[in-house]
């Protein structure tokens, strides 16, 4: 059987243990490289033009600054689910404050206001409770994650404002002041 290859020069073709004996080494005792399949070599190469190193895993390492911006977006709405929880259970005052600053008149307390500040206290609880579990999940898996307590965020911001609006579009102090 010839061989299609153009004569070796410099022993290129040679194994490792016939490079070992032509430079006076002994043998290598280790296995020969595997070479990772058309697939993971593919997946490996995205991952770097990416911009993520490859694991031994074939998934892509994490980003430090990702893994960073994370915590610190979920530290953020820790310390705002928390403030909030307080803020959120005297709903009529907190109004009362507002209305008193804004100078649009007298806040008239309902009912209502005590259940909708249980309704945001509870959604925000939750709605923190599976951003950290999906930001999580994400880092574990190496994908980026940043931007998942921000929707999160978006998410509980959205829920208090629409409780909010509620409760203020019924009074009929806010009405008039909007009506002006």
């Amino acid at each position: 059987m010839t061989d299609p290859r153009p004569r070796p020069q410099y022993g290129e073709y040679a194994s490792q243990k016939d490079q070992a004996a032509a430079a006076g080494l002994p043998a290598p005792s280790f296995a020969p490289p595997v070479v990772p399949p058309a697939a993971e070599r593919a997946a490996e190469r995205a991952a770097v033009e990416r911009g993520a190193a490859p694991s031994a895993t074939g998934a892509a390492a994490p980003r430090r600054w990702d893994i960073f911006l994370s915590y610190a977006l979920l530290a953020y709405g820790a310390v705002t689910v928390v403030a909030g929880f307080f803020q959120f259970t005297d709903l009529n005052a907190v109004i009362e404050q507002v209305y008193t600053m804004m100078s649009i008149g007298t806040y008239t307390p309902t009912a209502l206001a005590g259940t909708l500040g249980i309704v945001i206290n509870v959604s925000n609880v939750v709605l923190f409770v599976i951003t950290v579990a999906v930001t999580m999940r994400a880092l574990r898996k190496g994908r980026l994650a940043f931007y998942l307590p921000i929707i999160g965020g978006a998410v509980a911001y959205l829920v208090s404002f629409v409780c909010l609006a509620t409760l203020m579009l019924g009074d009929p102090a806010f009405t008039a002041y909007v009506g002006r």
